[in-house]
């Protein structure tokens, strides 16, 4: 894996919480000129325009946060993901991939998103990408530590830290 690749996952137990989870992160991401595309099998549409209309925020960080395509997305062909993405890379910015929904779900998006970054690792080499994995907590009865094995960072409500800095057991049992 390249260097400018993060891998981050989040879990949620409600859109609400997904929202208010990922949304000070998002708002940083955009003041900082950074891109975001998203795969989502569920549509946070309705919900997002409920928490921003909450909230006290100026209009131009509104607008880029509603710009945002968050309605929910079948498993697209490779095709379609590496147009979306394309685009991206032709504006030369870091890139934020946010994927959520079930473990099933977030494992046939990142396949495709692979397949996508090794086929043009030499476009990439330059751009920051943070894949973020959101997996809604009742969608899966898998281990978490599967998971937290396959990411090198998590995303709560305070942004994004190393996993054993959340879960402080976590390095302590990976080691035995």
């Amino acid at each position: 894996m390249l260097n400018n690749i993060k891998r981050v996952c989040g879990f949620y137990v409600s859109s609400i919480h997904l929202i208010t989870m990922i949304l000070p992160y998002v708002k940083n991401q955009i003041n900082m000129n950074a891109k975001f595309e998203t795969i989502l099998e569920y549509n946070f549409k309705e919900n997002i325009d409920n928490v921003l209309s909450n909230l006290i925020i100026n209009e131009e960080e509104r607008q880029k946060i509603l710009d945002i395509n968050w309605n929910n997305d079948k498993i697209q062909k490779y095709s379609n993901i590496e147009n979306r993405l394309n685009k991206l890379l032709n504006k030369n910015v870091n890139i934020n991939i946010l994927i959520s929904g079930s473990k099933k779900y977030i494992e046939e998006a990142n396949k495709l998103i692979e397949k996508y970054l090794n086929k043009n690792i030499n476009k990439i080499s330059d751009i920051e990408i943070t894949i973020i994995n959101c997996y809604e907590v009742s969608e899966f009865d898998d281990n978490i530590r599967e998971i937290l094995d396959n990411h090198e960072l998590i995303i709560n409500t305070s942004g994004i830290h190393k996993i054993e800095n959340i879960f402080e057991d976590y390095k302590k049992r990976k080691i035995n």
